[in-house]
């Protein structure tokens, strides 16, 4: 009996994306006819079978084809590792079991894993000071040593982190973002892999920077800009229905806004929904009519 569970188009949400925020899950994109992907099968059962905190199932792509086509799977069998709701990594092809070892190592749970998950739910209810207090000691190893006391001399990374400490370090940068430290943030992202700058959870912590040093400018400016500051703080304080509600109501109330800052705004804002969530869609789509 196969080790890897079985995942149908009706079970994918909750299986895969929906899990894979606990746990790394790994997806193998297979079929019956496929002769590499029958090799490649009692390897991740193996690999299922010996590594804890690894989730691993199949789906065939002959009986799930709109999965298939929502991950633009183009060769089988098509392995894609899922965190957060996001293929993280991925490869395509028959690999011997040392090779797969060596892919999912980089992404199985860790010591810092379980204060980092609740750090992240801390962050998500709008206490980020919470979160702080719980990453600051994992932090300790990768931050430069400060010869002066904090906010003299701002936070900075020893060197470029480890792929298996990004996490870590875009989760700090999101807190000191919530907390009003945005250079600081803003220099810890920086601070990563070229290759990860593009990561959709770096991006929301980008836009976190962002909606920072929007929440410490005047707002009293104009009724814009109260707006636009009134909404970046609902952002830090994870209330981002309300902040992108407050986004919309001023761009469509001034097209100037609109076609100038508040587009990029409303694409920094949406940057901080999860790529799943329901309100997603028809966000995207207001901001499409918006600016067309």
């Amino acid at each position: 009996m196969s080790a890897a569970q079985i995942v149908t188009t009706a079970d994918f949400r909750r299986e895969v994306i929906e899990t894979s925020a606990t746990q790394p899950v790994l997806v193998d994109f297979w079929a019956p006819w496929c002769g590499p992907c029958r090799l490649l099968g009692p390897v991740l059962d193996q690999l299922a079978a010996e590594t804890p905190g690894l989730k691993v199932v199949k789906l065939n792509t002959d009986e799930e084809p709109e999965v298939a086509s929502a991950y633009a799977i183009r060769s089988i069998p098509a392995v894609k590792l899922f965190r957060d709701g996001q293929v993280v990594d991925e490869f395509v092809g028959a690999q011997p079991l040392g090779a797969v070892r060596a892919f999912v190592e980089p992404h199985l749970p860790k010591a810092s894993d379980g204060p980092l998950a609740i750090a992240r739910t801390a962050l998500a209810a709008g206490r980020p000071q919470e979160a702080q207090a719980l990453l600051e000691p994992l932090m300790a190893p990768l931050l430069a040593p400060l010869t002066a006391p904090v906010p003299t001399q701002p936070l900075a990374l020893r060197g470029t982190p480890a792929s298996t400490d990004e996490a870590l370090v875009v989760t700090y940068a999101s807190v000191l973002a919530c907390m009003g430290r945005a250079a600081e943030a803003l220099g810890l992202l920086q601070g990563l892999r070229p290759a990860a700058q593009s990561d959709a959870p770096v991006r929301a912590a980008y836009a976190l920077v962002h909606f920072s040093n929007l929440a410490s400018s005047p707002d009293e400016t104009d009724t814009i800009q109260t707006a636009r500051v009134s909404a970046a703080k609902y952002f830090l304080r994870a209330d981002n229905a309300r902040g992108l509600e407050r986004l919309f109501a001023a761009a469509e109330r001034n097209r100037r806004y609109a076609n100038a800052a508040g587009k990029d705004d409303l694409r920094k804002a949406l940057e901080l929904f999860n790529a799943h969530d329901p309100q997603l869609p028809a966000a995207r789509r207001r901001l499409a009519s918006l600016l067309h």
